[in-house]
């Protein structure tokens, strides 16, 4: 009697431990869950000529995602995004963030400027223990950000960009040239004009300035007079494209300012809106974070972006969104959830190698090996996004670029790793 009780314990326990693994690996194959993305980007403010782009940029992903999910044949994890504007202002963007975190967002998108991005970390996403991914975010203060390890942007830091910049200007201008360098005084331009100037230096250039300005102020013509004291050969001003329509119309009214002596840095529009004096920026040359030119992943995002319902220009670097989305939907598949606190402990693993490398043209196939528990290594139709202990990217491509004719051409690109 006693073997035959042992017997049916035996049995029973041995079903109840099949009944939990059969119950664990079902509920890995039916997760059963929503995935809402916050996105904040500047639809007004002095950056709203990239609100619209970026905001498309994202949603495409969203779409190529749902779509990547039925060739898988999942049925119940639900993608949803909304977009919030941040005005370009690092309060717009905290209230931006808070609004979409208090919607349910467990993965957050932007903002597109560096005193965004670390106003929202600090305020909004840190605390509510969401990852943020910037698109567009070069301010050095950023790797060093006190985050707890929920930030991360897919857009190279300043410390990257100095050196490239104040080379191509000393390629350009020649040795013994004095550089005006000018700029707003915020994250991006106290991130990197110092290093700029530097840089410069270093290269046998003679330095005016940095002169740091108030990005809000209501007219720049005393800023505009000091910044072409002495006839420089050449001028640095970084700000947005808002705010530069100020400070070029300051400039222009100097009589000594002319687009074709300027450099810039960080993004800049595809072509030369109709609210910047166009004399101020036609022959400008810069540098800009890139993205790698003629891969299939590339081209097919241009097709997939110009052929898609809404705006069809292109703006520079939105597809950064588009792989910044991609990133919170392909962790929240290894993490099985939408919570933030769960998706943040995946991203590096599908963002970085190991793992077989994938493009979101194969995404059906990569979220498959996710749900089998394999890594992957999303490439982005940007370029690489492997990240650094930081958040950091580990590569970056930087354009050297042109305005002619009202509309920026690549000139070159360079390749460099950390």
């Amino acid at each position: 009697m006693r073997r035959v009780v042992r017997f049916v314990s035996l049995v029973v326990v041995v079903g109840l431990l099949a009944a939990v693994a059969g119950s664990s690996a079902s509920g890995r194959q039916s997760a059963g869950y929503t995935l809402r993305i916050g996105d904040v980007v500047p639809f007004t403010g002095a950056s709203a000529v990239f609100g619209p782009a970026y905001a498309k940029a994202a949603g495409l992903a969203v779409q190529q995602a749902k779509k990547a999910l039925r060739q898988a044949g999942i049925t119940d994890i639900k993608i949803q995004i909304e977009h919030a504007d941040d005005a370009t202002t690092p309060e717009g963007g905290v209230n931006a963030a808070r609004k979409l975190i208090a919607n349910g967002a467990g993965c957050m998108l932007g903002a597109l400027t560096s005193a965004s991005s670390i106003a929202i970390a600090q305020a909004a996403t840190v605390p509510a223990r969401v990852p943020q991914i910037g698109p567009n975010n070069s301010s050095p203060a950023l790797t060093d950000l006190n985050d707890s390890g929920y930030f991360f942007r897919v857009m190279p830091s300043d410390t990257l960009q100095a050196p490239i910049l104040a080379r191509a200007i000393r390629e350009e201008m020649g040795a013994g040239r004095t550089i005006s360098l000018a700029g707003r005084n915020d994250a991006f331009g106290t991130g990197l004009l110092p290093r700029l100037k530097t840089n410069l230096e270093k290269l046998g250039l003679k330095v005016q300035g940095p002169l740091l300005y108030d990005p809000t102020a209501a007219s720049y013509n005393s800023e505009a007079d000091d910044i072409v004291k002495g006839n420089p050969d050449a001028y640095v001003v970084l700000d947005f494209p808002a705010n530069y329509a100020k400070v070029a119309s300051a400039l222009l009214r100097t009589g000594r300012f002319s687009g074709t002596k300027l450099f810039v840095a960080g993004g800049w529009p595809a072509t030369i809106p109709s609210f910047i004096p166009a004399a101020s920026l036609e022959g400008a040359r810069g540098t800009s974070a890139g993205s790698p030119l003629g891969t299939r992943a590339a081209e097919a995002f241009h097709q997939l972006y110009t052929t898609s319902p809404g705006i069809k220009e292109r703006q520079t670097l939105e597809l950064n969104n588009f792989d910044g989305a991609m990133i919170c939907i392909l962790a929240s598949i290894a993490a099985n959830s939408g919570k933030g606190a769960d998706i943040v402990k995946q991203i590096q693993r599908v963002s970085s190698p190991p793992g077989r490398t994938y493009t979101y043209l194969n995404l059906a196939q990569a979220i498959r090996d996710l749900r089998a528990g394999k890594d992957i290594n999303y490439e982005g139709a940007g370029g690489s996004v492997d990240l650094d202990q930081n958040g950091d990217l580990k590569t970056a491509i930087y354009n050297f670029f042109s305005y002619k004719d009202g509309k920026q051409a690549v000139v070159r690109q360079l390749k460099i790793r950390k």
